[in-house]
């Protein structure tokens, strides 16, 4: 090819605000990259995994953000290359959760000036690489005549300093100066909800079912990567941890504490490899989950949240069902490979057969739910009409004055979402039987049959008595047999 290919500067745009689904990704952004450092740093022994920590510290009244970890920190011949390169990671995909080499760029588009400074273990020289953007958002102003590079704006916004050290440290920390407060980058508890949700931490020592999920996975071949981080808000120390407890606050009407009585697991594989691991709440089921930090089955990678509470809402058949659950997917293949935003991943063979595999439990957990509504709020025989087959209420005699009973009853708005649940389910059977009873013929499998209208199984039923009145018996028993199999099924 004779040409040289152009990469332009608006390109830095779609890489930096534009490919997050918030600008609070940033956080989760520098955070995956810290973790990968500390991972490194345990591997080379440079750190114990209790002394190893992250720390984000935020001056609102400055509005300054920083995020420094104690991991390997680059060395000094690297740093420069390491920092303004884009996408030329080195890192294996396999073992590091930033391996793009994009997510450092994620605070550009929000602050004045962005600056990385580090040092290894072993060298006496720190270096700062400093991004000035406010002159970059100038110079990504569209300018009429005006063509530049990736590379030339780099070279003008881009500038590197280095100072001695003392050799045994070995740190990196990201600064962000003048930021810009949008969707609460430095509002204190949108920060904490969000990093509560999105970070790999481990779960609060008050939730006691933490530890039974921690070792399950374990049992399974999953060890949660968990890391220490601290949220320093103008001064006050926050550990961060995930948000889950013991008792579910659940149905928007009655507003109920739902205890926690077990938790379930289930593993999904693929070729006879575990690929993702769920485990979720069992609990009553009363309605939606109020709380939105743990609303919905969600889905982790490295421990670190992928998409939201309704990333899976789609993959239930009721959508709402979905609110109804708290747990998490964990992906455990080195196959199923995230995607740029951190919001899916790549869409290959195994990927797919997870989620259809997931799909299949959806249809599974959404039956026990039911089941535990029809069991609170139904009676016996109640209960047995709505979970059982249309064949074997078809014939009862008082179905239609059921159904009339509770058409006539304004009584939805009082109930509460599991009630509303069992009854609505319950209206809905009596209602396909009393229509159904409309047309009752003599013929019970066509009684029986859901696929025809009340006016069609009329119709099959003067066909069939014609037949009958033209034909011997046996003859028109197996006609009829043979149009029930190849028209009504």
């Amino acid at each position: 090819m004779n040409h040289k290919l152009l990469v332009g500067k608006y390109t830095l745009e779609s890489l930096t605000s534009g490919m997050y689904l918030t600008p609070l990704d940033l956080y989760r952004e520098y955070v995956q990259n810290a973790a990968d450092s500390i991972d490194t740093a345990l591997h080379k022994n440079l750190i114990n995994r209790k002394d190893a920590k992250i720390i984000i510290r935020i001056q609102s009244s400055q509005n300054n953000i920083s995020i420094e970890d104690n991991g390997t920190g680059i060395l000094a011949k690297e740093a420069l290359s390491t920092l303004i390169d884009i996408g030329n990671s080195k890192k294996d995909y396999k073992k590091s959760r930033g391996f793009r080499g994009i997510g450092r760029l994620s605070g550009l588009g929000y602050c004045k000036s962005l600056s990385f400074t580090t040092t290894a273990f072993g060298e006496n020289v720190e270096t700062t690489v400093r991004y000035d953007c406010e002159l970059l958002q100038k110079l990504l102003l569209p300018q009429e005549g005006r063509e530049e590079s990736i590379s030339e704006v780099m070279d003008q916004v881009v500038s590197c300093s280095k100072k001695n050290v003392d050799s045994k440290t070995h740190y990196f920390r990201v600064d962000m100066r003048s930021v810009n407060n949008v969707d609460g980058l430095l509002i204190r508890d949108k920060v904490i909800n969000y990093m509560k949700q999105n970070l790999p931490v481990p779960f609060d020592s008050s939730f006691v079912w933490g530890s039974v999920i921690t070792e399950n996975l374990k049992v399974n071949g999953l060890v949660i990567p968990e890391y220490n981080i601290y949220l320093d808000y103008d001064g006050e120390i926050i550990k961060i941890c995930k948000p889950y407890s013991d008792r579910i606050l659940s149905d928007r009407v009655r507003r109920i504490e739902d205890p926690i009585e077990d938790i379930k697991f289930r593993t999904f594989s693929v070729n006879g490899d575990v690929c993702a691991i769920l485990w979720y709440s069992e609990n009553n089921y009363f309605g939606t989950i109020l709380d939105n930090q743990v609303k919905g089955i969600r889905v982790r990678h490295g421990n670190i949240l992928f998409g939201d509470q309704n990333s899976l809402r789609s993959y239930f058949k009721e959508e709402r069902f979905n609110g109804w659950l708290c747990g998490e997917l964990n992906i455990c293949s080195d196959k199923i490979i995230p995607n740029s935003r951190r919001d899916d991943f790549e869409k290959n063979d195994i990927y797919l057969s997870v989620l259809e595999q997931f799909k299949e439990w959806t249809v599974e957990i959404s039956k026990e739910i039911r089941a535990r509504s029809y069991k609170r709020s139904l009676d016996e025989n109640s209960q047995k009409i709505v979970q059982t087959d249309i064949k074997d209420h078809i014939n009862e005699a008082d179905i239609t004055d059921r159904f009339e009973e509770i058409r006539s009853e304004d009584q939805y708005d009082d109930m509460d979402e599991s009630d509303q649940l069992a009854s609505m389910d319950l209206f809905g059977k009596l209602s396909i039987l009393a229509n159904m009873q409309k047309s009752v013929t003599k013929y019970n499998a066509l009684n029986i049959s859901t696929k025809i209208t009340n006016e069609q199984r009329m119709i099959y039923a003067k066909v069939f008595d014609a037949v009958f009145e033209r034909m011997k018996k046996k003859e028109a028993e197996e006609v009829i047999q043979i149009i029930l199999e190849e028209c009504v099924g």
